[in-house]
């Protein structure tokens, strides 16, 4: 029975990660024709894409005392409610400063369940769940531009619609999650802990040089990840001139390779080591980049958006399950609320940026901007790998 109460939850949990990705890729095409709803131009995604995010930041940040304080199954309620009725909010917007506070209301939601969630899997279940967890996202995610495609071109240029939908959707998990309340804990260690260790202040964790370079790598990694998905419809239109129908596709493959990696490089998990993986991991991503910068021609191109797809896969739950063992326990609930944060923030701040560049300078700047994302994110990784093997060897045995 307890197995099987086991299985409820993380099922439960892989559904509200893929609402969570499809969620969190409307706005990938949606954008396109929000501008028109609300008479916005290119760079108004720089307002936008922060309130879409700040919100989650602070809900990432003070995730991990939040469920200290009320434990995670009446968290993960409350950042239901938030995101689903700020997603029926985008539906109803009357106006664009609304629809900034709207974004802000539905980031805190998503901000806590995607901390919160990250939390209990981490705590609950093995490697294999976390990597299956973050493929569902890449799941609803790979879906999203087909949802919004449907109600732009079959219903009349409805994007709104696609909000309802997946609003609508949010707020019935959520009643699930409510009903199910005892399922939703997070498992004290085996053993000899019997009570809870105490969870150290956020300026305590803040003050570790590691916890501070995490974050750093996180804010670029969230803007490749994120400003690739979000930006690439901009690119593949009005750069170089592709149908909707076509970007759609693209946008989505993008999506569908980054979750396909997740699964495949699960696998590859249990015969290479963590540091090989990720190495294959930036191999791609920056490959990738690469190409999709050349443009040598379309077919490259896909193979580019592709390759980025497939690189970023692994990286997110590898560096979230090491998490632990490069801060220690104490430390990891707060450190992951941190780096999840950082990941949105950089996801907006980014794709601001990018929204900027592709205003003043053109479209095809966003492929320039993608790589040089990439490059930094490699020159980070390297960096944290190797300020922790100093630290180790300088470390008394």
């Amino acid at each position: 029975m307890r197995a099987l109460a086991n299985h409820f939850a993380i099922i439960v949990a892989y559904l509200v990660f893929i609402v969570i990705g499809i969620a969190s890729g409307l706005l990938n095409i949606a954008w396109t024709y929000m501008q028109a709803t609300f008479g916005v131009s290119h760079e108004s995604l720089a307002a936008l894409a922060p309130a879409a995010m700040l919100g989650g930041l602070l809900a990432a940040f003070f995730s991990g005392s939040i469920i200290g304080r009320f434990s995670i199954g009446p968290v993960l309620v409350g950042g239901m409610a938030f995101a689903g009725f700020g997603l029926l909010g985008y539906a109803v917007a009357p106006v664009w400063i609304i629809l900034l506070c709207v974004a802000f209301v539905t980031s805190i939601g998503k901000g806590t369940m995607d901390a919160g969630l990250n939390n209990f899997v981490s705590a609950n279940y093995d490697a294999s769940a976390m990597n299956w967890l973050h493929a569902c996202w890449g799941i609803g995610l790979t879906i999203a531009p087909f949802v919004v495609t449907y109600f732009v071109l079959d219903q009349n240029g409805r994007w709104q619609s696609s909000y309802i939908l997946v609003g609508g959707v949010m707020l019935l998990l959520g009643l699930v999650i409510l009903f199910t309340l005892p399922q939703w804990r997070i498992k004290q260690d085996k053993g000899a802990k019997s009570k809870p260790a105490a969870r150290p202040p956020l300026s305590e964790s803040l003050q570790r040089p590691i916890v501070l370079i995490s974050m750093l790598y996180f804010f670029i990694y969230g803007g490749i990840e994120i400003g690739t998905g979000q930006l690439a419809n901009t690119l593949l239109i009005e750069a170089r001139a592709l149908p909707q129908e076509v970007a759609s596709a693209w946008v989505s493959l993008y999506w569908a390779s980054f979750t396909v990696g997740r699964i495949l490089m699960g696998l590859l998990a249990l015969r290479l080591g963590d540091r090989t993986l990720l190495n294959i991991c930036f191999a791609f991503s920056l490959g990738g980049a690469l190409l999709l910068f050349l443009n040598l021609n379309e077919i490259l191109s896909f193979v580019g958006l592709i390759g980025i797809g497939f690189g970023l896969a692994a990286i997110f739950p590898i560096l979230i399950l090491q998490t632990k063992d490069r801060v220690g326990d104490e430390h990891a609930s707060n450190a992951i609320g941190f780096q999840v944060g950082c990941a949105g923030l950089g996801g907006a701040a980014l794709s601001g940026l990018g929204g900027v560049s592709a205003e003043y300078i053109g479209a095809e700047s966003i492929s320039f901007f993608v790589f040089i994302g990439a490059l930094l994110s490699f020159i980070i990784y390297q960096f944290m790998i190797r300020w922790e093997s100093a630290r180790l060897a300088a470390s008394p045995q």
